[in-house]
């Protein structure tokens, strides 16, 4: 069996080249990777001196003399009339600072009185005023995050004057489940069937990846029909993935599949769950073959295809973070696998600490879904050490 850490890396290494780029409108890029990441600011970001407070604008020189009213500056208003000394021009946050002035006194700090403004003390140069260009200069190089676009991260582009970005396209991935029991959500069972649990958690998980999931149709254990599904997969995709069929019951006949359509790379992991899980070709696409049991098909996923996923989109590793948390029970697992046993974690002091979600099975897809945290416990171990320090990878908030 591979280890977890080469198993990823000749993942990683089977020639996956990234999506092209494509553009984009602003209001479609939240959650795309640019594929430009470095960009030129063309004007100052403000493009004007504004105010960063409603008030009044003068000229600090005049000390805290009372001061002739003006007029008005607003947002998107007309024009101000220029500030001299002993006057003044009322104005709103935001507003392009009028002609002249170098101050901002709050509406805090002074009160109008006649069409005349008079100040509790005098202001200094500069204050409350956001200079030109005080975000981002023109001709500022601004590197963008490498990471999914943000919603501050599109804001920025906006301010830029930019309505859309170049981005790698989303990866497409295909996903077949296999097994004669399986039945579609929403369907009535019949004797010794399931609901195909699978196809719609592979599909949500490759959508929070980043890339474009396409659902097969479910294929019994046919090799006619497994075969057909593989390579319909195969040519609208740049990625399969397919669950169940990979062990070594007699009616697992996936890998056998992968091997006659094209090349089986390897099969067997030491990894828990998800022991069974193959890695080959189809001409020049790649495909995994998941194990059948949900959390097994979950957990492999995460570990191997996420960052399979956003290899292709130009990112590195699986985006996931990574915690060292403690924990206060033995829970079992196989001696010879790396396991990645479902907890509960939450902050406590200046650390973390991880509790069971519950049952370990890998068909008990409930303590996964009730899980915030794959606890990480290595190979050479029979179980965790109660009072002992694990990583743990977040799958999701922290309490």
């Amino acid at each position: 069996m591979l280890s977890v850490d080469e198993a990823l890396e000749r993942l990683l290494a089977g020639g996956l080249g990234m999506t092209e780029a494509e553009t984009v409108l602003l209001t479609d890029a939240v959650g795309r990777v640019p594929a430009v990441r470095r960009l030129v600011a063309a004007h100052d970001v403000p493009p004007f001196a504004n105010s960063a407070m409603d008030g009044f604008a003068m000229l600090s020189a005049d000390g805290d003399a009372p001061r002739r009213m003006l007029g008005e500056s607003r947002a998107g208003g007309p024009g101000a009339p220029r500030v001299e000394r002993g006057t003044a021009v009322r104005i709103m946050t935001g507003a392009p600072l009028p002609p002249g002035a170098d101050a901002v006194v709050p509406l805090e700090k002074a009160r109008e009185e006649e069409n005349t403004v008079l100040v509790e003390a005098a202001p200094a140069l500069g204050a409350h005023v956001r200079a030109a260009g005080h975000d981002v200069p023109a001709g500022t190089s601004v590197v963008l995050a490498d990471a999914p676009l943000s919603a501050a991260s599109i804001g920025l582009l906006a301010a830029l004057g930019r309505d859309s970005i170049e981005v790698h396209r989303r990866p497409r991935v295909a996903i077949l489940s296999t097994g004669d029991e399986l039945r579609p959500a929403g369907a009535t069972l019949g004797a010794g069937q399931i609901h195909d649990a699978n196809g719609p958690a592979l599909a949500a998980a490759v959508s929070e990846s980043g890339a474009e999931p396409i659902l097969l149709d479910a294929a019994p254990d046919d090799p006619t029909v497994i075969e057909e599904r593989i390579r319909d997969g195969a040519r609208g995709a740049d990625l399969l993935i397919v669950s169940g069929g990979v062990s070594v019951g007699r009616h697992d006949l996936v890998r056998t599949v992968i091997e006659r359509l094209g090349s089986l790379e390897f099969w067997r992991i030491a990894v828990q769950p998800g022991k069974p899980l193959a890695f080959g070709y189809i001409g020049e696409r790649p495909v995994v073959g998941l194990p059948g049991n949900p959390v097994s098909a979950l957990v492999t996923f995460e570990l191997f295809v996420r960052p399979m996923i956003r290899r292709m989109m130009g990112l590195s590793g699986d985006g996931r973070t990574r915690v060292r948390a403690r924990v206060d029970e033995a829970l079992g697992k196989d001696v010879a696998r790396r396991a990645y046993l479902r907890v509960s974690a939450a902050a406590e002091g200046d650390g973390y600490r991880a509790v069971s979600a519950g049952g370990q099975a890998s068909s008990q897809l409930l303590t996964l879904a009730s899980a915030n945290a794959l606890l990480v416990v290595p190979e050479g171990l029979a179980s965790t050490e109660a009072g002992g320090t694990y990583e743990a990878i977040l799958l999701g908030p922290v309490a």
